[in-house]
């Protein structure tokens, strides 16, 4: 019996492991694609992106070119803030109160001049579907936060 319950031990330990590994490669895998696409200049970027809809959105030719017009602009806007958040953090300056509140205003005033920009380059069954997209995507993040919340909360 009591080996029955050593070896019953053993295994829901190997497994604990093994789950505990997979989580780690999704976890690396996710970084490494993040440290890909910061690789990549603004205009590989936005060339990528606009293929990627291309696909799924079935744009036609003039579409393509404004969606990559578009596209371009934000990968430049995400460098140049990408740099600037590192300059910072390199200074050891935290960003103030009203300027992470800047920042939002700022991020949601972007989001809503691409969801209208989107609206009047795309066709209306193109921009419901390129909606739900964008919402999925949210969704996904939203998610993984509150999943990786919760299993920190197991473990502390």
């Amino acid at each position: 019996m009591k080996k029955i319950m050593i070896l019953a031990l053993a295994f829901i330990s190997l497994n604990a492991i093994a789950q505990e590994k997979r989580g780690d490669n999704k976890k690396q895998d996710r970084k490494e694609m993040r440290m890909q696409g910061s690789d990549f200049t603004p205009e590989q970027q936005a060339t990528l992106q606009t293929k990627k809809m291309t696909l799924s959105l079935d744009l036609s030719q003039s579409q393509q070119k404004e969606v990559y017009t578009l596209n371009l602009t934000q990968a430049q806007e995400r460098k140049a803030n990408r740099e600037a958040f590192k300059k910072a953090k390199k200074a050891g300056q935290k960003p103030t109160s009203q300027e992470r509140y800047d920042n939002m205003v700022a991020r949601l005033d972007n989001q809503i001049y691409i969801k209208t920009k989107m609206k009047s380059i795309l066709k209306s069954e193109q921009y419901t579907i390129w909606e739900e997209s964008m919402a999925n995507r949210s969704k996904g993040r939203k998610g993984k936060k509150g999943e990786n919340r919760s299993d920190n909360e197991r473990r502390g």
